[in-house]
């Protein structure tokens, strides 16, 4: 039998994007640099140290060596016009004074460096002060608010007040946004913290500095995007997670930063459709699964089931009968770091297994079905399986059939015919693999209800992006929410 291995989306995670980048996603496309800037990265540092920062670096000598060296650069340097010099000179004193008090916001909420205009205790940025100085706080305040995170170009692009303020100040836009840092992230936790999938390899972020309290982080609009308690620098207790559009996403709870007890997973509206609930033990998927349609109509059931020489995790997928009456199962988990699947389609007179798609079928008796060449119609070739497979195979223990094609090689004899009946039946009974759910638009049919359930047995978990910019991927559509 033919060994299959799909090409499928990673499986659960609550995987959020790296730390490491100074800048948001993005903004390296734009020519930006990163580091403590996002035009002189950290030249400051390297100039200062003879070398680049690292996590072990304060923070505070980090922002005070970039200041530092920003403020000689542009202490170098021309008003853009000459009434504007006395101008230029006032707002470089209030630097001196903003780089003298040494205190700077702090990034609790985005998992990159980001700028933060004013933070959660009202603590302003540089350039923030500079407007207060010289504009009023009204203005720095209502700055924040809009564009609390945001590059000062963008903020510029955004705000005719602010792009007023520039052009007024003696100073060139590109040398005021030198001034403006990006913050440090929250403290990271290691993947496995969170029961995350090891292979993903990307660290959570949330602000554990205090080891417990309540965590909220939300999208540069605001928009909430996750929330919930932590003891000892781990979740503990309920969490809820949001779509970008502020609707419930997930909740559930945690036990010691595991997912442990009973979970549900929603649809993108305001009602809370649930797209799926069930129940984790130590972070693990435990006991059956319910999957729902938008309209709330239960469309599958999944539970764990690995047969026993695989000797890792499994999961067996029965998809509720549709209206022609074929019964559909899916068996796929993790063989050797590579994702494996078997389908099973079943009526009163057919048993059909499927591998690489439809591409390759096998009936309950080990002959193996495929289409002529040329003429497209049905060939069976036996392939003489052992009486375990069989048994397996008539008995519809899809389990333990894909456990046994891995022990095996087939040799199938020349293929044969099939009457002209059966074949139809094999194209009817398949119909049932394109099948898609009535609630999604055509041009969303892609991929089909099988692929959105079956290709990924994890596909309930929503994985909500801290990144509002960032398109994701439909919850509906066998894919978690676009990592970030």
């Amino acid at each position: 039998m033919r060994r299959w291995i799909p090409a499928v989306l990673l499986p659960f995670a609550l995987t959020l994007s790296s730390t490491s980048h100074a800048l948001a996603p993005g903004d390296l496309a734009r020519g930006f640099r990163e580091g403590a800037n996002h035009h002189v990265g950290d030249d400051s540092f390297i100039e200062l140290f003879g070398r680049a920062p690292d996590r072990g670096d304060d923070e505070r000598v980090r922002m005070h060596a970039h200041f530092t060296h920003v403020r000689g650069w542009l202490a170098s340097r021309q008003a853009t016009r000459p009434e504007l010099t006395a101008r230029r000179a006032e707002i470089l004193g209030y630097f001196d004074e903003y780089i003298a008090k040494g205190t700077t916001p702090q990034n609790a909420h985005l998992p990159w460096r980001t700028p933060v205009f004013i933070d959660d205790h009202g603590t302003i940025c540089a350039v923030g002060y500079l407007i207060e100085k010289t504009a009023g706080r009204p203005l720095a305040e209502k700055v924040a608010r809009e564009h609390r995170y945001a590059l000062l170009e963008d903020i510029a692009a955004a705000m005719p007040e602010v792009r007023a303020w520039v052009e007024s100040s003696g100073f060139a836009l590109e040398e005021l946004a030198s001034v403006q840092p990006g913050y440090i992230p929250p403290t990271t936790w290691n993947v496995r913290d969170l029961g995350a999938d090891p292979d993903v390899g990307t660290p959570l972020a949330l602000d554990v500095t205090a080891q417990k309290g309540f965590w909220q982080s939300k999208a540069p609009s605001g928009a909430p995007l996750a929330e919930g308690p932590f003891v000892d620098g781990r979740p503990q207790g309920t969490w809820r997670f949001y779509h970008a559009s502020g609707n419930l996403a997930a909740k559930g709870t945690f036990d010691h930063g595991l997912r442990d007890g009973r979970w549900q997973f929603f649809y993108d509206t305001k009602e809370s459709i649930p797209v799926a609930i069930g129940s984790f033990m130590g972070g693990d998927l435990i006991e059956e699964w319910r999957h729902f349609d938008t309209a709330g109509k239960l469309v599958a059931r999944a539970r764990p089931a690995s047969p026993y020489v695989w000797g890792s995790a499994g999961y067996l997928l029965d998809l509720v009968p549709d209206a022609t009456g074929v019964h559909h199962w899916v068996h796929q988990g993790r063989v050797a770091d590579t994702h494996h699947r078997l389908d099973f389609l079943a009526d009163g007179n057919e048993r059909i297994y499927l591998h690489d798609g439809a591409e390759t079928a096998y009936d309950d008796t080990g002959h193996k079905l495929t289409r002529g060449a040329g003429t497209g119609e049905w060939q069976s070739s036996d392939c003489h399986w052992n009486r375990m497979r069989k048994e397996s195979a008539q008995s519809g223990d899809l389990v333990t059939l894909h456990g046994l094609t891995f022990a095996h090689e087939d040799t199938c004899d020349a293929p044969r015919p099939v009457t002209t009946a059966r074949g139809k039946h094999l194209d009817a009974m398949l119909l049932s693999l394109h099948r898609t759910p009535s609630d999604v638009e055509p041009a969303q049919a892609s991929p089909t209800l099988v692929s959105r359930l079956a290709s990924n047995m994890a596909s309930y978990v929503s994985r909500p992006s801290l990144d509002a910019r960032a398109p994701a991927l439909p919850i509906a559509s066998a894919g978690p929410y676009a990592t970030r």
